[in-house]
């Protein structure tokens, strides 16, 4: 686990030099920077120093050195969820990723079928986008009336607003949805 990588980004994000964080936690620069290259490993205590110093919750920290900055998933190794009684798959295309801020997915529609997008607070100012991949799904945006999309077609719209997806054909169809997570409840 390299941890000096993630101690130099946090330093260099708050603005301070080596001789900065040095004076103040009473350590060399020279430490500093071999703590920060990975040549050697900090105390606990030198750790938890640091990490008070940049004001970083030590579990945050953690989380975020463990975290994996991309995965590649083959479609052999997806994850499919089937729901027959609503006509509804979802294949999930990012579950393998730790952490992730946005949840991908493939879902497909029986006909007649309709799934309601999650709808979250305001506050969270995330969006969502819609790509019909084949077949016709009618959107119903915010309440108002459906539009039409078909394989082709997008919508991008906030994760505040009410959505639902109804497949208006005759054949199943399919869509990749993303957005910041929970895209489904």
């Amino acid at each position: 686990m390299q941890i000096g990588p993630h101690l130099k980004k946090i330093r260099l994000s708050k603005e301070y030099t080596l001789n900065d964080v040095a004076s103040r936690l009473h350590i060399s620069a020279s430490l500093l920077s071999q703590i920060e290259n990975d040549k050697t490993s900090p105390s606990l205590q030198s750790l938890e120093e640091l990490l008070k110093f940049y004001a970083v919750n030590f579990s945050d920290f953690f989380r975020q050195v463990e975290q994996k900055r991309y995965i590649i998933v083959r479609k052999a190794e997806t994850e499919t969820l089937r729901n027959p009684e609503n006509g509804f798959t979802l294949t999930l295309l990012a579950s393998k990723l730790q952490n992730n801020a946005l949840e991908s997915f493939i879902a497909e529609i029986g006909p007649g079928s309709t799934v309601e997008v999650g709808v979250l607070g305001e506050e969270i100012n995330g969006e969502r986008i819609v790509v019909v991949i084949e077949g016709l799904i009618h959107a119903t945006i915010d309440r108002g009336d459906p539009h039409a999309l078909e394989a082709g077609d997008s919508l991008n719209f906030k994760s505040y607003v009410p959505c639902s997806l109804h497949n208006g054909g005759r054949t199943p169809a399919r869509f990749f949805i993303s957005g910041i997570p929970p895209v489904f409840f």
